[in-house]
């Protein structure tokens, strides 16, 4: 790689990542103030909301990305061209067909990094703000373990919850019930839970194995009803979004709902949305590329700047709408998160091409 190259990749880097920064930090200014409320509630402190607003930092990242990109490359692009620097380069021999090439390599390692916030970083940040502020507010021992299962205290029982459905129905639900000395006194299991108007809890295909000092019993039942202060909208807090799960987690999710006969339509658009969504950046730096112009010594900085905002959040939210409109006209998962980011990059290929045959 030569100077300019490495040059190229500095400015271009050094521009994202301010804009990155500016982002996030109007991101966590809003949570902030829109968490504030919760100040109060049980153990929650102003100390709580800013380890919240931390640990949310990763969503805030993947989310803005691809925006940060296209208006980092803008800055970085239309200040080469106000100080003639482009001009130079292109005088001085550096064809188009090589700075494309920088600026795809650099497109290709921001949705490398993109990918792994959205794999690794953002799961594990988003379940680690929710554990806190749900053990803050309501003072209960919580946990979301790593493939999405629940463990939560209810007076002396531990409850043990493999998924939680849409429709607040629990699977896969074991509750270990302790006496006041802390021992296992009884072990059930239960297929379903289901939350009745009456605030009980209706358990279905129960196992229970029942521990006595002299001997141990077994009982089955087709349902029992079960008194718990957990209901869903405590556990409400704990459900992740699928929009902020990683892709490895949503396909283990889907499976398990295709085993249980359940749709997935919703979930199978983000997958797919999930795994094309990193590659914007490539169509972003082209679109920046493209409204770069030669020579800009009088030009303005802010309408660029503008006009990538716009087309950012309208990236954004072209990518939401799809996703809608499939699961109400039965469109093929594929079909709806890929094509919106197929045609973006499309159509940033051929305003690219275009502009520069006019050059």
């Amino acid at each position: 790689m030569n100077i300019i190259s490495r040059y190229l990749l500095r400015a271009l880097t050094q521009a994202t990542l301010y804009v990155l920064f500016a982002f996030a930090a109007l991101y966590a200014i809003f949570d902030l103030i829109e968490e504030s409320e919760n100040i109060g509630r049980g153990q929650f402190s102003a100390g709580t909301l800013f380890q919240y607003v931390a640990w949310r930092v990763p969503l805030y990242l993947y989310e803005i990305f691809p925006i940060a990109v296209l208006i980092g490359a803008l800055i970085a692009l239309t200040r080469l061209s106000s100080t003639s620097e482009y001009a130079v380069m292109r005088t001085a021999g550096v064809s188009m067909r090589r700075i494309i090439g920088v600026l795809c390599a650099f497109a290709l390692g921001c949705a490398l990094v993109n990918t792994a916030i959205g794999e690794w970083l953002m799961p594990l940040g988003n379940r680690t703000a929710d554990n806190l502020a749900y053990n803050a507010m309501h003072g209960k021992s919580a946990t979301v373990t790593k493939k999405g299962g629940l463990w939560l205290k209810s007076g002396n029982d531990m409850v043990q919850v493999n998924a939680m459905l849409p429709d607040n129905t629990l699977r896969g639900v074991m509750r270990y019930r302790l006496d006041d000395d802390f021992r296992l006194v009884a072990l059930e299991t239960a297929q379903t839970a289901q939350y009745t108007d009456d605030g009980l809890w209706r358990l279905n295909n129960v196992a229970a194995t029942d521990f006595a000092d002299e001997r141990t019993t077994v009982r089955r039942a087709a349902a029992e009803s079960w008194y718990s202060n957990i209901n869903p909208q405590l556990l409400n807090v704990l459900i992740v979004n699928p929009h902020q799960m990683s892709i490895t987690a949503l396909g283990d999710y889907i499976k398990h709902l295709r085993d249980n006969k359940q749709r997935t339509v919703t979930y199978e658009v983000t997958r797919w949305r999930k795994i094309f969504y990193p590659f914007g950046a490539l169509a972003m730096v082209l679109v920046a590329l493209s409204f770069t112009p030669v020579i800009a010594r009088h030009s303005s900085m802010g309408w660029r700047i503008f006009f990538g905002m716009c087309l950012g959040v309208g990236f954004h939210f072209i990518g939401r709408f799809f996703g809608f409109y499939a699961e109400l006209f039965h469109l093929p998962p594929l079909l709806a998160g890929g094509l919106p980011m197929t045609l973006f990059i499309l159509l940033a290929v051929t305003v690219t091409y275009w502009t520069q045959k006019q050059r």
